[in-house]
């Protein structure tokens, strides 16, 4: 990530999350205007992020919700970009709403459990979107939360899986 161009301005969804945190910590460490978003933005729920170097001039916290379309167009409104984490129909909220705002480019993140969990794929694989969690084999561990993630981003067509079986 390079240093932002004055005045750049960034949303980062979930903002006051662990990897959202993270983010914002170190978009505000390369100068950007970060506008983070969260379900209850009041600035005592989040003190770890006012404390963050530069804060107090570039972080703005604002209401969002990834399942409320038109609370996504506010946030992303006047925005160059954002980063974002989340499940299939708040994704697609999440996408639409940053292409009518005219964003120019969405960092997905996700849960290492949608790749990892192949006892067929080699250690030695470099991951990438082409990569899947084994359906088949997350059913049978009982490996719920990597099975759900999984299935989630298949659904919005971020990438393919042959060992698919529904």
């Amino acid at each position: 990530m390079a240093k932002a161009e004055v005045g750049q301005r960034v949303c980062v969804t979930g903002a006051g999350g662990f990897v959202g945190s993270w983010v914002v910590k170190e978009l505000l460490h390369r100068g950007y205007v970060v506008r983070g978003t969260a379900r209850d933005p009041s600035a005592q729920k989040y003190p770890h992020l006012q404390k963050l170097e530069g804060a107090a001039e570039r972080l703005s916290l604002c209401y969002a919700n990834v399942m409320d379309y038109n609370s996504l167009r506010v946030a992303f409104d006047g925005c160059d970009g954002k980063l974002v984490s989340v499940a299939v129909e708040g994704t697609k909220n999440v996408i639409n709403a940053a292409a009518d705002m005219g964003v120019r480019r969405v960092v997905f993140t996700s849960s290492y459990g949608a790749v990892h969990m192949d006892p067929n794929r080699s250690p030695d694989t470099v991951m990438d979107e082409s990569c899947w969690s084994n359906l088949d084999f997350c059913k049978r561990k009982g490996l719920t939360a990597q099975l759900v993630v999984s299935y989630q981003e298949q659904a919005i067509g971020l990438g393919s899986n042959p060992s698919a079986t529904n």
